[in-house]
This record gives C-alpha cells, sequence and structure tokens, in this order.
C-alpha cells in the first residue's frame, strides 16, 4: 500500500503540513535550548539538520513529519515513523518553549491519530520518552495511550542511561473515544 502524502492537515488552530528543509532555521532555534532538549539527548545545529533532511528525505511511508504551524508560524513538530508491515507507527512530537502549556502538542497528535488510524490504516500507535519527562507523559495520558511499561536504562541520553517509558493506543480504543 503507498501512503499518499497529504498537503496539510489542519485542526481548529493548527495547519500541519510535511516538513521542508526552509524549515530548519527555525526548527533549530527552539530545539538547541537547553531545557527544551533537557530529556533529550544533545541537540545542535547539526543534528537538527540532520533530523529535517532525513525528515525530507524518508520515504513518506516510512518517516510521515509534520511541521506544526500556528497563525501560519513554525512551532513544531510531530510525526509517525511507521511499520506498514504491522500497521503501527510510533509518534513524535516537539514543540517551541514559547507555546508549552496551550494544549498544541494534544490537538496536534489528536489530527495525526486520526490521520493515522482513518486513512493509513494503521492498528497501533506507540510512543516513548524518558520516565522523568512527566509533560510528554501527560501529553499520551491526555490522547488516552495507555501505558505499556518501563524500560529501565534502555537508552544513553547526555552521557547517562537512562529509564524509558512506553505508551500505546490502539485503532480500537481510538474509535471508542472518537466516535
Amino acid at each position: 500500500m503507498t501512503i499518499i502524502k497529504p498537503s496539510s492537515l489542519n485542526t481548529k488552530r493548527l495547519v500541519l503540513r510535511p516538513i521542508k528543509i526552509s524549515d530548519l532555521e527555525t526548527m533549530q532555534k527552539y530545539s538547541i535550548d537547553e531545557e527544551w532538549h533537557r530529556f533529550l539527548d544533545f541537540h545542535t545545529k547539526d543534528s537538527v539538520k540532520e533530523f529535517v533532511e532525513k525528515a525530507v528525505n524518508s520515504p513518506w511511508d516510512e518517516n510521515a513529519r509534520f511541521t506544526i504551524l500556528l497563525d501560519n508560524k513554525i512551532i513544531g513538530s510531530v510525526g509517525l515513523y511507521i511499520e506498514m508491515k504491522d500497521k503501527r507507527a510510533e509518534i513524535g512530537y516537539s514543540l517551541s518553549k514559547d507555546y508549552w502549556g496551550m494544549e498544541i502538542v494534544p490537538e496536534a497528535v489528536s489530527r495525526v491519530f486520526k490521520y493515522a488510524f482513518e486513512e493509513i490504516g494503521l492498528e497501533k500507535i506507540i510512543a516513548q520518552t524518558d520516565l522523568r519527562n512527566l509533560p510528554s507523559q501527560s501529553v499520551m495520558k491526555k490522547m488516552s495511550m495507555k501505558k505499556e511499561g518501563v524500560f529501565r536504562k534502555h537508552v544513553i541520553s547526555q552521557n547517562t542511561r537512562r529509564d524509558i517509558v512506553f505508551y500505546s493506543i490502539l485503532k480500537s480504543e481510538w474509535n471508542k473515544n472518537n466516535n
């Protein structure tokens, strides 16, 4: 099955459109901030450039990555790392700290869930974060994702082994909450 890349997905306040190379400078500005990436590995201008280039150049049916726009301004991104064989994906999201606490990520994630379950035909979406990242876990809970477990000392981030927590939502659970 070939997944069609949409020109955009829209919500009440947001436009989600496929990421472009021209988004790089704005994404670098917000993602190299130390507070922004305190639960992630160190971000540099080069690592953000690599991320954006990969998002732009990867097949859409493997890496569907959207830029989040509010009032025509780039403020974050949300995307799916897709495994079509298993009809599942991992969702990832980021947001400029200037917009934290405004319910933007749940709004964007909700729209991407709808796209993933209704248009792509996925059956499961997972998310993971550093166990200490309570704001990200809060988003996962707001999205009715269920905690699947903690992988102890699972990654090395900022030169330290970190525990990672995994959440998921099944299409049947999403349908129950959204129909």
